[in-house]
């Protein structure tokens, strides 16, 4: 592109070309696609149309993305509010988040591990314990996630001893 503003009807092809070449290496949303498309110097109505050629040849699916994006990070033990965070980055619309999270259940098993590493069992020194209640906040679990998982920990502790 020579940074042109002016959309021509080459233009429109050679975005389309370069939205498929995208898709080609991996599944971007319809906003990710699009700005891509605007980094490379094309008029926005040539990376509004590539982008909407792209949908109705089915190679843009939000839903598809935001549902492989969920996959991959509560495989890494994220919680929700880490996974809608990522998917707005990515731009995926609040609606397909929620159309996403709907169904969503924290891995319990990946967080009462998190609280092990951390704790080795001993409970007894609170400092430590918010420590790795923040870790799983980080981690983008809800407090009341936290809270409950925290109780299952202790509880599991309070057997062993």
């Amino acid at each position: 592109m020579d940074g042109r503003q002016v959309c021509e009807e080459a233009q429109y092809r050679m975005a389309a070309e370069c939205a498929a070449k995208y898709l080609a290496r991996r599944p971007l949303s319809a906003a990710m696609l699009k700005k891509k498309l605007l980094e490379k110097q094309f008029c926005e109505q040539a990376a509004a149309y590539a982008v909407e050629r792209m949908r109705v040849l089915g190679a843009v699916d939000d839903v598809a993305v935001a549902e492989v994006v969920l996959r991959s990070y509560a495989r890494k033990g994220c919680g929700e509010l880490r996974i809608s965070q990522e998917l707005r980055v990515r731009g995926v619309s609040d609606d397909v988040i929620a159309q996403v999270l709907h169904a969503f259940e924290p891995d319990m098993d990946a967080m009462l591990k998190l609280l092990e590493k951390r704790l080795h069992g001993d409970v007894s020194d609170r400092r430590e314990c918010e420590k790795a209640m923040a870790a799983l906040q980080r981690r983008g679990f809800t407090f009341s996630q936290i809270r409950a998982t925290m109780q299952v920990y202790r509880a599991g502790v309070n057997e062993d001893k």
